[in-house]
């Protein structure tokens, strides 16, 4: 916590370890045996941050709702994580800035890729995603996309919900077929609309709430 607090403050840069181990109130040795450098306790704070966005990533898209609705809502909840939540947060520009200098960022972002290639190919197989692309493909636009996403609005300062249904309505066309289209669309427009409420001081959107309510069932396109 006092390493996520300072590399907050200050940067990853200009933070020494020095600092780190007054703000812990730990020795030198006492550091030293868990980590053997300041890039070190960087990787030990991204793995955990990836490690709760991964998990939260498969609770939502366990639920019994289509693949394709489930990918959907999973990438709003990671975005509200990504902005409440310290730790993912700062794991998230610390994988960044290590990515320039090291592996210990890069190899981060396959386990998310692969994540979503699985929903993907449950999509596919729902007849959710257009039978003309690559699964994979998709699966690496759709990450790609929302990391995107993820740092443009940590950088300037946006709303990074509305960002994100942005991206997901100009990825939409290539991903589902013509006939679904509308549905989808207006699927990410309810999604967006319960976490702006919730920004609002509203109650956290339940996982199933975004296909709720509306007496229509996402279409199955062969």
């Amino acid at each position: 916590e006092a390493a996520i607090n300072l590399f907050d403050d200050e940067g990853y840069g200009d933070t020494g370890l020095a600092a780190v181990m007054d703000r812990a109130d730990v020795t030198k040795g006492a550091f030293y045996y868990h980590f053997d450098s300041k890039e070190a306790l960087a990787s030990a704070i991204i793995d955990d941050g990836v490690s709760q966005l991964l998990t939260t990533f498969r609770d939502v898209t366990a639920a019994p709702s289509p693949a394709r609705e489930n990918t959907i809502r999973a990438t709003f909840r990671i975005a509200r994580m990504t902005q409440s939540d310290d730790l993912v947060r700062i794991a998230n520009q610390l994988r960044q800035a290590l990515s320039q200098v090291s592996d210990a960022g890069a190899k981060t972002y396959l386990p998310s890729t692969a994540a979503f290639l699985e929903q993907i190919k449950k999509a596919v197989d729902q007849g959710d995603v257009r039978n003309d692309v690559c699964a994979e493909d998709v699966a690496e636009t759709i990450c790609a996309s929302v990391l995107g996403c993820h740092l443009l609005s940590d950088a300037i300062g946006d709303d990074p919900f509305a960002r994100l249904a942005r991206a997901w309505r100009v990825l939409m066309p290539s991903i589902v077929s013509g006939e679904a289209l509308p549905y989808f669309q207006d699927f990410v427009a309810r999604t967006l609309a319960q976490y702006t409420h919730t920004a609002a001081g509203g109650e956290s959107p339940s996982p199933g709430l975004a296909g709720a309510g509306n007496g229509t069932a996402a279409p199955v396109v062969a």
